[in-house]
């Protein structure tokens, strides 16, 4: 299917480039790429001006590269655009866009050890999204249906430009092309399991920042859906379907694995068995505290809100759980939180919440704010945010799994934002029950925001935080 301009092409009209993403509403056949065509030589790879097609050159290049030109005075073949979550509204930082040269290779599904900057396809021009969610490729291939490739983390998305010309922006305005997929029939979406609580609707963010309601299931859909639904403790709700106890969930390491990202919702409660404070059938006991371990080691990622710091005060990682200082209990913290931006990804992060919430100022404000955080390592976490009021220290940090190592050496993370991002007890209508994700309204909170922010970032891979990240190289 080709249309004439490329802000034409909608979500699941353009033909695909091959992988899990074939389809995207399209009957046509995937494409693959001619990997055998030469001209003479080698294209350096690199993204930009002065470096243009290898056979205006005189030197062999292959497939796409055969494509790329040459540019009078100084002007180059760009595309430009912003990278969107699937709800086409809510840009995205820190995603990467790339002309492939191949078919991208399918993507591994569950926990695994995932470095910043590794992509597939043989890549012909590379780069990042800013803080506002923009991008621009230098350097572009000419001609007609010119693949392009969207992803952060295991979301990928791959569509087809109409049309680039040479020597000019070709500029993509239309969101429903630069958006990360709905559902599977749109592309590549990680494994999600949620963790229900009566004190804060984490699994309302989901639905917000677009994934398709036929997407959330229980354990028992297995890959047919994205989203698996489990009852954590006081979560006052059957999930979608009643859903399965979170303790069959933590309880059990080869379970967690099968998940990308584990989201864990504040249960009122540490409902520790360890701590000596459980309750409810979803307790936390020693075995549950092993297997998250477990799960981190082989590359997971967690998302936890103020009581579930239960994941780090108590394990049985000593690296882990000395790495910060917990009083617990929930005490107030004081509110707004003030963005730490003495660090690119955090300036990135103030920059970022700016453009989605217009004269935020570095400050986010979510519904309630806590100071269960007595002090965090600075060797072993990266401090985001903190608060003053009425107890001053950190409200969000995340960690790298195994703590305390090069970056390079690690594969998990956990990320825990100090509270309530969407609190049931303070309005705002939300709903997390039998009918979910239908009880959840349309717009994001602060604090929504802010989880959204590290869902789709911090979750994508691996790196040194206090470094800013870097397009991955061509090939």
């Amino acid at each position: 299917m080709r249309t004439s301009h490329a802000v034409a092409l909608l979500a699941g009209m353009g033909s695909i480039i091959g992988g899990a993403g074939a389809g995207c509403g399209s009957s046509a056949t995937p494409r693959t790429f001619d990997d055998t065509a030469t001209d003479g030589g080698d294209l350096n790879g690199e993204s930009g001006p002065g470096f243009g097609h290898a056979g205006d050159a005189g030197k062999g290049c292959t497939g796409l590269e055969c494509q790329q030109k040459v540019c009078s005075g100084g002007g180059d073949t760009t595309v430009t655009g912003t990278v969107f979550a699937p709800n086409g509204t809510l840009p995205l930082y820190n995603a990467i866009v790339y002309v492939p040269n191949a078919t991208p290779d399918a993507l591994t599904k569950g926990a695994s050890c995932d470095h910043c900057g590794a992509v597939t396809g043989s890549p012909v021009v590379t780069t990042l999204t800013d803080s506002s969610g923009k991008f621009t490729l230098k350097n572009v291939p000419v001609g007609k249906d010119i693949p392009l490739v969207i992803q952060i983390g295991k979301w990928r998305r791959q569509v087809v430009v109409p049309e680039i010309k040479q020597c000019v922006e070709t500029a993509l305005t239309d969101p429903q092309l630069t958006r990360l997929p709905k559902n599977q029939s749109e592309g590549d979406m990680p494994r999600i399991a949620l963790t229900t609580g009566g004190c804060d609707h984490l699994g309302c963010m989901l639905p917000k920042v677009g994934i398709d309601a036929s997407e959330f299931g229980l354990e028992a859909d297995g890959a047919a859906k994205t989203v698996h639904v489990y009852n954590g403790n006081n979560s006052g709700t059957d999930g979608p379907g009643a859903a399965n106890s979170a303790r069959g969930l933590w309880n059990d390491a080869a379970k967690l694995k099968a998940y990308d990202l584990v989201i864990l919702s504040c249960e009122c409660q540490e409902a520790s068995e360890v701590g000596g404070n459980s309750f409810g059938d979803a307790s936390k006991g020693a075995p549950a505290f092993a297997a998250m371990n477990d799960y981190l080691a082989a590359g997971g990622r967690i998302f936890t809100t103020d009581f579930m710091y239960t994941w780090y005060r108590y394990s049985p990682d000593m690296a882990l759980a000395s790495a910060t200082s917990m009083r617990g209990g929930a005490p107030q913290g004081g509110k707004p939180m003030s963005i730490d931006t003495s660090f690119p990804k955090g300036k990135a992060l103030g920059d970022w919440l700016g453009t989605v919430t217009p004269g935020s100022n570095n400050k986010v404000d979510p519904d309630v704010v806590f100071a269960n955080i007595i002090s965090t390592d600075p060797t072993k976490t990266q401090l985001w945010a903190t608060s003053g009021d009425p107890q001053a220290g950190p409200r969000v940090f995340s960690v790298n799994i195994p703590v305390g190592v090069p970056a390079d050496q690690q594969c998990g993370k956990g990320v825990h934002i100090d509270a309530h991002v969407n609190n049931p007890q303070g309005g705002g209508g939300d709903v997390i029950d039998a009918t979910y994700p239908k009880g959840c309204s349309s717009n994001l909170k602060e604090g929504e925001k802010l989880l959204a922010f590290f869902f789709f970032d911090l979750a994508s891979c691996i790196q040194n935080e206090g470094e800013p990240p870097k397009a991955p190289p061509v090939k």
